[in-house]
């Protein structure tokens, strides 16, 4: 590590040059024909087979204190800030997974259930919390791993500990970092490797540094290796200057890492197949069951919409760069442009002249860094093949943590260039003082560090979220007595599982997830194999075999059970009766309608929570849409505060129109297009492709119904242009019409 010295900020040479040449100059310095320099040189002579050595410097306590504050600090932030309860996202399943040892989804995550169903046991704190706070603590290591991997590129202490610290407090990394997740696992893997083959660089002699590397690459492979296969590229540069010690020890690295991942994902498999309560595909009981999960063939329709076009690629990689300038604020930004610069835009050699192999590889693994970036970003927009728009960014925020702290490191690398070109330019003597250059260092990473934490404080402070809370305990007030409950989609289920089947809440209710995730007594025993007729058939024996009341949230349709429903608002209960399309009983309950009233007190900084809401609010936009339509004095008395805060929303238009454009009257359906005119004044950045195209498609059916063709397949068209995919009912509508 090099330190802050005076020496090194104004560029000058290293001590040990200067007093060599001096010795030389001198005629002092040792000669190899001396009798001296000879004697014994044999056991003196160092073993270059790994390559040269580099001057290593001893640890300082500012390195410690530095290094202490790096970890410590972020960890304090994130447990103050990380919600107390279960949050959004897959937080309740890897909640659940680790408090039952199971089965994640795809490709299921073995070292983070093992190590969450350890840390879960710990007698303080809900086991939300505690989920909460491994992932901060491994936030707080993945910022200590940015430390000391900018420090070994040389930036100066305070300057590294800046490019951590800004790291920690960027949004999306402090994000995951305080909800269970895997990715600040991942982050910490990935730069504890570069940080150890960094060190490598100055000691390649070090077997043990050797076989920590190897051995935590294959954890993070157990771990996320979708993330760190984009990423490999990258981490192979900075192997390169190694070759020498990467062929000598070949065979025991390859040992080391299979034995970091090998056994996490052998255990997944064995435990599988005792089928455990919470398993995602069921027992992988065949070799094609277990490559179908680990390689994530399950989510290949979720990775890749057939909807998302070159544009949509465009428009991420637009989103990401206009993100990433303010990440680690708009100086931060600079300084990393800075950074990087230094550190690979000028090669330390010459192409036309020979026997400088040593050279040309070292600046061939400064470019790690880099690629590990584009492999980050570019490359994982283009593999991914998202539809762009305010859903599908929020599952794309968590995905290139990397990158930022690499913008990290980079920053410190800026700060410290910076410093000593401050050292070489500034025209006053007594500006180039080392100690006045580091005391400005730290102002203007004080200044960073604070104006991130105050503009990123609003998303990311949720000490006090209780949003899906809320939302279990208005299921559970509705639900009669021994109820069988079936829900769809990850911002419902999740929520509603975590405290019936960690907390302990209505116990009488049989759960059932419909689409994707196995919970216990679940109607089918194989989920992801299963398909949607199957799915029917078993639903519909199981709804007149049972004598429980059997209710489902509105986003468990696409299992069509051919039945009335009685419509509680946010739920859906089957009745005995079968469907002939025309009549729904509605029920009013108070604890919905005060939750829903509740879902426009706040205004929602959390994107999840957002998205959560604006599906709840269409949700109850429909029953609102059939208390209009059903033309009850005491129903429309009841509901009129209801639908006027239904009326200043985006979703609560377009849920109610969407009602009354399929079943209204003449009147009804000129109400249903005022609604709709108006929602369309509303469309903001949090309108989701298919919120849009849904808006359009209800406009295309008002006007089919009133006898407008020629406008009602424009509407269509419209609907095709904002979500071009076959699901879209517009696209159904204009194939029937032969469009």
């Amino acid at each position: 590590m090099i330190g802050l010295t005076r020496s090194h900020l104004l560029g000058s040479r290293s001590p040990s040059k200067r007093n060599s040449r001096t010795r030389r100059r001198r005629g002092t310095g040792r000669r190899k024909d001396r009798p001296e320099a000879r004697k014994g040189s044999e056991a003196q002579t160092p073993d270059r087979s790994d390559g040269p050595e580099k001057p290593w410097p001893p640890v300082r306590y500012a390195d410690i204190l530095a290094l202490l504050v790096a970890v410590a600090g972020p960890l304090l932030l994130y447990a103050l800030t990380a919600p107390r309860t279960v949050a959004l996202e897959d937080d309740g399943w890897f909640l659940i997974v680790g408090k039952f040892l199971g089965v994640g989804h795809p490709p299921g995550y073995p070292v983070h259930t093992l190590i969450s169903n350890l840390f879960l046991k710990l007698p303080w704190g809900s086991p939300a919390y505690l989920g909460h706070l491994l992932s901060a603590i491994f936030g707080a290591l993945a910022c200590g791993a940015v430390y000391v991997c900018a420090r070994l590129l040389g930036a100066a202490t305070v300057f590294a500990l800046v490019g951590a610290l800004l790291f920690a407090v960027s949004e999306h990394f402090w994000a995951q970092a305080i909800i269970t997740e895997v990715y600040t696992l991942n982050a910490f893997c990935f730069f504890g490797v570069f940080a150890l083959l960094l060190y490598l660089r100055r000691r390649p002699g070090d077997g043990r540094a050797w076989a920590a590397a190897a051995f935590l690459y294959g954890v993070s492979l157990a771990n996320h290796w979708p993330l760190m296969a984009l990423a490999s590229p990258g981490l192979l540069l900075a192997v390169v200057p190694l070759w020498r010690g990467l062929l000598k020890r070949w065979l025991k690295l390859a040992a080391a890492f299979l034995l970091g991942s090998v056994p996490p994902y052998a255990w997944m498999v064995w435990h599988s197949l005792g089928e455990p309560n919470f398993s995602f595909a069921g027992p992988l009981r065949s070799f094609d069951d277990v490559t179908a999960h680990i390689t994530r063939q399950a989510y290949s329709g979720v990775d890749t919409s057939v909807s998302a076009g070159f544009v949509d690629k465009l428009q991420f990689l637009g989103w990401f760069a206009g993100d990433l300038v303010w990440q680690l604020t708009l100086p931060g930004f600079l300084l990393a442009l800075v950074g990087i610069s230094a550190l690979v835009a000028r090669p330390p050699f010459s192409l036309f002249r020979l026997g400088q192999l040593d050279e040309i590889l070292d600046w061939v693994g400064r470019l790690a860094g880099p690629a590990v970036f584009l492999g980050q970003s570019v490359l994982l927009v283009w593999l991914l093949g998202f539809d762009y728009d305010f859903f599908h960014v929020q599952v794309f925020r968590p995905y290139p943590l990397l990158c930022y702290g690499l913008l990290g490191i980079w920053v410190a690398m800026g700060l410290h260039y910076a410093a000593r070109r401050a050292g070489h330019s500034l025209p006053w003597p007594a500006m180039r003082r080392p100690r006045l250059l580091m005391l400005a260092g730290v102002v203007i990473g004080v200044a960073m560090v604070g104006w991130s934490i105050s503009a990123h404080w609003g998303a990311n402070n949720r000490a006090g979220s209780d949003f899906a809370d809320r939302y279990a305990d208005m299921v559970f007030d509705v639900l009669p007595s021994d109820a069988v409950l079936m829900t769809s989609g990850d911002e419902i289920t999740l929520p509603l599982a975590y405290p019936h089947f960690i907390g302990g809440q209505r116990p009488d209710v049989r759960h059932v997830e419909m689409h994707g995730i196995a919970f216990p007594g679940n109607l089918y025993p194989n989920i992801p194999r299963t398909t949607l007729e199957d799915q029917r058939q078993t639903l519909k024996a199981f709804i007149s075999e049972t004598e429980r009341p059997v209710l489902h949230t509105y986003r468990a349709h696409k299992v069509g059970h051919g039945r009335m429903v009685r419509d509680y608002g946010f739920l859906r209960e089957v009745l005995e009766e079968e469907d002939q399309g025309e009549t729904i009983q509605l029920r009013p309950t108070e604890a919905a309608e005060a939750y829903f009233a509740g879902l426009f007190d706040k205004e929602y900084h959390n994107g999840w929570e957002l998205v959560a809401r604006n599906h709840q609010v269409i949700d109850y936009g429909q029953y609102l849409g059939f208390a209009l339509l059903s033309g009850n004095d005491v129903l429309l008395e009841r509901t009129a505060p209801l639908r006027e805060l239904a009326v200043q929303d985006y979703y609560g238009l377009n849920g109610m129109a969407s009602v009354l454009a399929k079943w209204g009257n003449d009147e009804q359906l000129e109400q249903a297009m005022a609604m709709l005119e108006e929602a369309e004044t509303l469309h903001d950045d949090a309108v989701t492709k298919q919120g849009a195209s849904a808006l359009f498609n209800n406009m295309g059916t008002v006007r089919w119904r009133q006898g407008h063709s020629d406008e009602a397949i424009a509407f269509f068209e419209k609907s095709r242009e904002v979500m071009p995919h076959p699901d879209n009912p517009g696209v159904k509508h204009l194939k029937e019409l032969g469009r």
